[in-house]
C-alpha cells in the first residue's frame, strides 16, 4: 500500500453498544463536526408531503392518460396504487417497478408522440425528455452526461371506452419535483482504506406516510448499509460489518434497537467498535433518534467503561473516526510578504516557524498537512515542489522538479498530490508536428492535414497527477478519463477516497469527483460524476466537510460568490454569500470553521453563517490543513 499509515485509533479496543445522540448542527461552530444528512436541510427526514393523485378522468385522450400518469407516478403509496388505476387490470397486476428512477427536468420539457391503431382501439405514446439523473437501485443518484435522453414507449387499449395503459416500462420516471418530495438524501458510513475515518455514501431513499418515516428509513438504512456501499464508492472503501449479515430493526420512542445475525463479531473488539461506528453514524442523521442499543443474535452487548451504558457524541471514543477527518479547531495558513502565518479560530495570527516563516524562498502555491506538521509550496524559480517542517529548524527539501506544478492537497495519509500542467510541452509537440507535415516530401497540403487531424482525435495528456507518500519515490497517478481534459486544481477528501478536481482554463471551469482506489503499487482516479451543474463556470473549491464542497462561481449572469455544493449530486449549490467591495480570488473551508476567502486586494474574509463575510487578515491564499 502506498504512503499508508498505522493510524488505527486505539479506541478500536472498545465497542460502540449504547450511544446518546446528539442533534447535527447546520454550521457546527466547535467541538466535533457530524456530518450528516445528505447535504439536506435540518429535521428533513422528519417531514412527509403526500401527493393526492387524481387518477385518470373520462374522456382522456392518450396523450392526457400518459401525461396523468407520470404525474401519478410520484405517489409511492401502497406500491404506486395510483400508477396502477391507470393501467388494465392485467398489467396492474403483474406490473413491477424496478428500484431504478430516471429523473427529468419538469413536465413541460416532455414530448408526447402518439400513434393510434386497429382503429381507435390500441395506440402507442412515444415519451421523450432530456435525462436529468439517473438513481441507481443502490440509492446512488448520478447526474446524466450531456446527450442522455428518456425513450421510452407506452402501449394502450380501451377498456369500457376508456383508454388504459396495457404495456410500459418497469423503470420508474419522476420529475426532479417529485425526486424532492418522494426521496430523502442520507449517508451510508463505511470506513476508508486504514479504518481511522469514516466516509460518507450518498444515496437516497423513498419515503411514504404508509408507517412511521424514522422506523421505515431506520430498517432502509440498516439493510442498505449491510448490502454494502454503493458501486461507485466500493472500490475506495472497507466496512466492518461481515459479509452475509441481516438485521432487525426496532424503533420506540427515540430509541432504536438494532439486532445482527452475526454472533462472531463479539469477539473481536476491533470490528465490534467498527459496527457500532458505522451503525451509529448512519442512524444518527434521523433526529428523532436519541438512543441506540446493538444486539448480536439478541444478546446484547457490554460496552466496558461506558458510565450507564451511554456513549457521549464527544467521547474521544465516539469523536476517533468523525467522518470530518480531522479533530478540534484547525487553523488556517496565508501568505503575507512571502511569509507563512497562521490563523487560529479566534483570528489571532501568528509566524509559522521554520524555512515557510523566514520567507527567504519564494512560494507561489503552498499546503499544509492535515496534522500541521509540514507545509509544501510551489517554487517558481526552479519549478520544483518542496517541503518543509513546521518548526524552529525546519528546512524545505525538494521532492519533486522539472515540471509546471500548479495544485497541491495532502490527505490523511500524509500524502501529497501534485498537479503538473503539460500543456506547454503539448503545444510544442504540435508545432513540432506542424513543421514536420510541412517539409514531409510527398505529401500534400491536403494529405498532411487529414493526418494530422486523424493523429490528433486521440487525445494527448495535457496534465500529469502525482502521489507523493513520505520517504517513497513520486508515484504518478493514472486518471484515464482525465486524459486530454486540462485540471487546474485537485483536492483530495480529508480520509483520502475522493478526489474533487476543477477542469478548464485560467477563466475556471467545472467541478468533477472522482474515487481514489489504491493498489499494490498504483493508484489511480476513476469513475469522475460532475457536480454544481447549475454553476456556469467555478474558479476555486475547497473540501468543506466530508460530503460538501466550497466553491467559488458564477451563475448565469450572476457575479462570482461562494457556494456550497453537495456531493449527493442534486439540487442546486447553496449561496454562501460574497465579499462585499472586492473580488473574490481563493476559497478554503474545514468542518467547523469558518470560509475564508482571498481577495483581489490582498485582504481575507471570513464568514460563520455562509452570508455575511467580514474583513479578517490582511495577506492571500488562505488554507485550512488537508
Amino acid at each position: 500500500m502506498i504512503g499508508q499509515a498505522n493510524r488505527i485509533a486505539a479506541a478500536v479496543s472498545t465497542a460502540c453498544l449504547a450511544v446518546l445522540l446528539a442533534g447535527c448542527a447546520t454550521v457546527p461552530t466547535g467541538g466535533p463536526t457530524f456530518e450528516g444528512r445528505g447535504g439536506g436541510a435540518q429535521g428533513q427526514v422528519d417531514t412527509f408531503t403526500r401527493l393526492l393523485p387524481a387518477g385518470p378522468q373520462p374522456g382522456w385522450g392518450e396523450n392526457a392518460l400518459v401525461r396523468g400518469f407520470l404525474k401519478d407516478l410520484g405517489s409511492f403509496e401502497e406500491n404506486h396504487e395510483a400508477a396502477r388505476l391507470y393501467m388494465t387490470e392485467e398489467c396492474a397486476d403483474v406490473w413491477q417497478p424496478s428500484d431504478r428512477v430516471l429523473v427529468y427536468e419538469e413536465m413541460d420539457a416532455v414530448r408526447f408522440d402518439v400513434e393510434t391503431v386497429e382503429e381507435e382501439r390500441a395506440a402507442r405514446v412515444r415519451v421523450r425528455t432530456p435525462l436529468y439523473a439517473t438513481i441507481r437501485p443502490d440509492g446512488q443518484y448520478v447526474p446524466a452526461s450531456p446527450g442522455e435522453a428518456i425513450d421510452v414507449v407506452f402501449d394502450l387499449t380501451k377498456v369500457d371506452g376508456e383508454w388504459r395503459i396495457a404495456n410500459l416500462p418497469d423503470t420508474i420516471l419522476l420529475s426532479r419535483q417529485d425526486v424532492d418530495r418522494v426521496y430523502r438524501p442520507l449517508n451510508l458510513y463505511y470506513f476508508n482504506r486504514d479504518m481511522s475515518t469514516l466516509v460518507p455514501d450518498p444515496v437516497f431513499l423513498p419515503v411514504s406516510s404508509a408507517v412511521n418515516i424514522t422506523e421505515q428509513l431506520s430498517q432502509r438504512l440498516v439493510t442498505m448499509l449491510l448490502d454494502g456501499p454503493t458501486d461507485w464508492l466500493a472500490p475506495a472503501v472497507r466496512t466492518s460489518l461481515p459479509a452475509g449479515t441481516t438485521a432487525t430493526v426496532e424503533y420506540s420512542s427515540g430509541n432504536v434497537t438494532v439486532n445482527l445475525d452475526h454472533r462472531a463479531a463479539a469477539a473481536d473488539p476491533r470490528r465490534l467498535f467498527g459496527m457500532g461506528a458505522q451503525l451509529v453514524w448512519t442512524l444518527k442523521q434521523l433526529p428523532e433518534i436519541q438512543e441506540f442499543t446493538l444486539r448480536l443474535d439478541g444478546e446484547e452487548v457490554e460496552l466496558p467503561g461506558v458510565e450507564d451504558g451511554v456513549l457521549q457524541a464527544s467521547s474521544q471514543e465516539w469523536n476517533s473516526v468523525n467522518p470530518a477527518g480531522m479533530t478540534g479547531s484547525p487553523r488556517a495558513y496565508f501568505l503575507r510578504d512571502g511569509q507563512l502565518w497562521s490563523l487560529d479560530v479566534d483570528q489571532r495570527e501568528a509566524l509559522v516557524p521554520g524555512a515557510a516563516g523566514h520567507g527567504r524562498i519564494l512560494v507561489e502555491e503552498h499546503a499544509v498537512s492535515l496534522d500541521e506538521t509540514r507545509v509544501a509550496g510551489i517554487m517558481p524559480d526552479d519549478d520544483s515542489v518542496r517541503v518543509a517542517p513546521i518548526a524552529e529548524d525546519g528546512e524545505y527539501t525538494t521532492v519533486l522538479q522539472g515540471g509546471d506544478y500548479t495544485s497541491l492537497s495532502w490527505d490523511g495519509y500524509g500524502n501529497l498530490w501534485v498537479v503538473e500542467d503539460l500543456s506547454a510541452e503539448v503545444a510544442e509537440a504540435e508545432r513540432e508536428e506542424d513543421l514536420a507535415d510541412d517539409t514531409e516530401p510527398g505529401d500534400t497540403a491536403v494529405g498532411s492535414t487529414e493526418r494530422r487531424e486523424t493523429d490528433r482525435g486521440e487525445k494527448r495528456q495535457v496534465t500529469r497527477l502525482w502521489l507523493l507518500a513520505e520517504d517513497a519515490d513520486p508515484v504518478e497517478v493514472h486518471a484515464p478519463e482525465l486524459a486530454g481534459v486540462p485540471v487546474t486544481e485537485l483536492r483530495v477528501s480529508r480520509d483520502g477516497t475522493r478526489v474533487a478536481v476543477l477542469t478548464g482554463g485560467a477563466d475556471g471551469g467545472q467541478v468533477l469527483v472522482g474515487r481514489v482506489v489504491h493498489g499494490e503499487s498504483t493508484v489511480s482516479l476513476q469513475a469522475f460524476l460532475p457536480l454544481a451543474r447549475d454553476l456556469v463556470t467555478v474558479t476555486d473549491l475547497s473540501w468543506r466537510g466530508a460530503d460538501q464542497l466550497a466553491v467559488l462561481g458564477q451563475k448565469e449572469r450572476g457575479a462570482i460568490q461562494a457556494y456550497l455544493v453537495s456531493l449527493n449530486g442534486s439540487g442546486e449549490s447553496t449561496s454562501a454569500g460574497a465579499v462585499t467591495g472586492s473580488d473574490m480570488k481563493t476559497i478554503t473551508a474545514a468542518p467547523g470553521m469558518p470560509l475564508l476567502s482571498g481577495t483581489e486586494e490582498d485582504t481575507i474574509s471570513s464568514s460563520s453563517d455562509r452570508l455575511m463575510w467580514r474583513r479578517a487578515v490582511e495577506g492571500t491564499k488562505p488554507v485550512y490543513p488537508g
